[in-house]
Formats: C-alpha cells, structure tokens, sequence
C-alpha cells in the first residue's frame, strides 16, 4: 500500500506541475485550428442544408479521423510533454526516495493522465461550439448523410470529406466515437512511452526525433494509401482507412489494429521497467541529453 501511495503521489504531483506549465497555452492555438478546419466546414455545410443541426459527436469524430489533424494532435502533444519525464538532480533525489519502480509507475500514471487530459480538451473544444446547432443520438445527421446528395457539386468539399462513407455506412455514431476515442488515446501513448524509454536509458533526443519519424512517415503513408501505412500507428489509430464505402468486409480488421497499438503500448512498458533498474545517475547530463 505504501508503494501505491508513493506512485499515486509522485504521479498526481507531477501531473499538477504539467497543468500550470506555461506551454499550456499552445492547447489554445490548437482549438483555434480545429475550430477553422473541421468545426467551421461542418458548420458551414449544415448552413447550407437550412441550418439542420448536426450530431453532437460528428464533430469530434471528424477530428480523430483526420489526416491533416491527426498529424497536429501528435506533434502539439509532444510539444506539451517535451519535458517528460522531467529528470534533473531533484529528481534523482526523488527517485532515492520513491524507488526506482514506484518513480517509474508515477510517470505511467502521470501519462494517462496527461492523455486523459489533452483527449478531454480536444473533445470540449470540438462539441462546444455545436451545441446550439447539434442534437443527442446514435444516428448520423442528415448534413453527414445527404449534403452529397443534395449538392453533388460541392460533394468533395472540406466538410464532406471530414466524414466519408467509410464511418457512416459502416458503424453507428456511437461506436466511431468510442472506437475514436480510444484509438487516439492508443496513439498518443505510444508516443509518450517512446520518450519515456528514450529517458531513462539517456537517449531523450533521439526519443524526439523517433516520435518524429513515426508521426511524419505515418502521415505520408497515410496520404498515399500504400500499405506500409499499416506499419505505423497513425493509420491503425484512424477509423474509416480500415474500411471501403460501402462493403461490410474491412480492408484491414480492426483487431488487428487494437492488437497492433496494444502491442507496443505493453513493449515499451515491459522496456522502460527494464532499463529503470540499470539506469545510472552518475551522470544526469546523460539522463536529460
């Protein structure tokens, strides 16, 4: 129980600290850009259908499917823990005094809740500025299914495209969003766990410029649908990529894609166990290089 109480503690302190950062402050500027580039066309179409009210979920759905967003939202949140898990010589301290183990636990706790976190805002940010015009269901609004339809000339723009037919035509509203939902969350610990691992073994940049590889090459196979995007974590992490328009058959199942994130999400846990019981702090340098 001691044990528990020192993680919970060193976790909860942390994550207090990460809260009051100044750098908080990007978090504004991405809901500026998600407001213009998703809400605002979504918004803009629902105008045009006589201001029919949208799904209250569409919106943060389109947010976690997109490809230009998906590639914002990793980078601001490394941006956001660029710090973590923050070692200096207070920190070494701390670390005597926890244990090795239980400092570790804290940064795991501490990463869900930074994800937790930075999903939460996302998600406010992006059914906020709906509310007045959007309604609670489990069924598709008729801007995502019939402005196509009834504006063929527009029906390659922005809004129509934010949610294609491989989300409405294949799954409830409710199951994209938590489907959504827990795929980003996947996502964004990946990441963070990469600059844990690269932390504790004294590698921090080369964590960043992982993390940075990943993000980059999961876009561009992204954008050029080649399968080697299956190798990365941002498609496994993208809904409507694992489906064609209209037939029930996936072109990628999704198991394989909770199995793919899980996967590596349980490996860089198992690794950073490993490396915190060698880790040396004879140098913190090396530890914060």
């Amino acid at each position: 129980m001691e044990k528990i109480k020192k993680s919970l503690s060193c976790a909860f302190i942390e994550y207090t600290k990460w809260i009051l950062d100044s750098r908080m402050i990007i978090i504004a500027v991405l809901l500026v850009f998600i407001y213009s580039f998703v809400i605002t066309p979504l918004l803009d179409n629902a105008m045009l259908m006589g201001n029919m009210p949208l799904n209250l979920f569409e919106p943060f759905i389109a947010v976690a499917n997109s490809g230009l967003v998906l590639l914002i939202l990793p980078l601001t949140f490394m941006v956001l823990i660029a710090d973590f898990p923050k070692i200096d010589i207070s920190t070494i301290f701390y670390i005597h005094r926890t244990g090795r183990v239980q400092w570790l636990i804290g940064q795991l706790l501490k990463l869900v809740m930074m994800v937790l976190s930075f999903l939460l805002v996302i998600f406010l940010g992006s059914v906020i500025p709906v509310l007045t015009n959007s309604y609670i269901g489990d069924n598709w609004s008729k801007v995502v299914l019939e402005f196509a339809l009834i504006f063929p000339e527009k029906s390659g723009n922005f809004g129509v495209q934010l949610l294609p037919e491989n989300l409405y035509n294949q799954m409830k509203i409710s199951e994209a969003a938590v489907q959504s939902y827990l795929l980003l969350f996947a996502y964004l610990m990946i990441i963070g766990l990469i600059l844990l691992f690269f932390s504790v073994i004294k590698r921090k940049t080369m964590g960043f410029v992982i993390c940075g590889t990943v993000i980059a090459l999961g876009t561009a196979f992204c954008s050029i649908k080649t399968e080697l995007m299956w190798t990365m974590p941002m498609a496994n992490s993208i809904i409507w990529l694992h489906y064609t328009k209209y037939l029930r058959k996936p072109i990628m199942p999704m198991w394989f894609s909770v199995l793919y994130l899980c996967f590596f999400i349980i490996l860089l846990i198992v690794l950073s166990f490993i490396a915190v019981k060698k880790m040396n702090y004879d140098n913190i340098s090396e530890v914060t290089a």
